[in-house]
């Protein structure tokens, strides 16, 4: 009985451990994503967008040229700007992320927009995206689909990577 316990217990922790490693990336660089997120699609339509931010641990500039993902044909890096009064959004070639600096991918601001999704992204399920960078290697991540009420996913995630 107790080997049985000791297994169970055993078996638990690294379920948890798992489960909380979901976000981490075997990736040799020193690019740390926090809380990623993907909005829920929306009925009806098949554009939704992603959310995150990008801390560059290292020296010298990284930069961000594009994502990709199964669940998508096309995702490009947008940016909201005010013009003339005027909220406007407009797509941006590459997403310089300085040394020793943090971009961050939110509402009203840079973001990554998703065209063309082939099925309803739902609360809850999870998605892996492909973040493309300039003289770096690609990086996968994980992130949870939120749904759009859900405005601050949980901060306290960190993902190493």
């Amino acid at each position: 009985m107790n080997k049985i316990f000791f297994i169970v217990i055993v078996l638990s922790f690294t379920l948890l451990n798992i489960n909380s490693d979901a976000f981490a990336v075997e990736h040799d660089s020193n690019i740390i994503i926090e809380t990623p997120y993907v909005r829920a699609s929306i009925p009806g339509t098949t554009i939704t967008s992603a959310y995150m931010s990008i801390e560059n641990k290292n020296n010298a500039a990284i930069i961000l040229t594009g994502a990709s993902g199964l669940f998508s044909d096309r995702i490009e890096i947008h940016q909201h700007t005010m013009s003339d009064g005027m909220m406007k959004m407009r797509q941006v070639e590459q997403l310089i992320i300085e040394g020793d600096n943090k971009v961050i991918l939110q509402p009203m601001g840079y973001h990554l927009m998703i065209f063309n999704v082939k099925k309803a992204l739902l609360p809850e399920e999870e998605v892996s995206l492909t973040l493309h960078f300039k003289q770096q290697k690609d990086l996968v991540v994980t992130i949870a689909v939120r749904s759009i009420k859900q405005k601050n996913p949980d901060k306290k995630q960190h993902h190493h990577h």
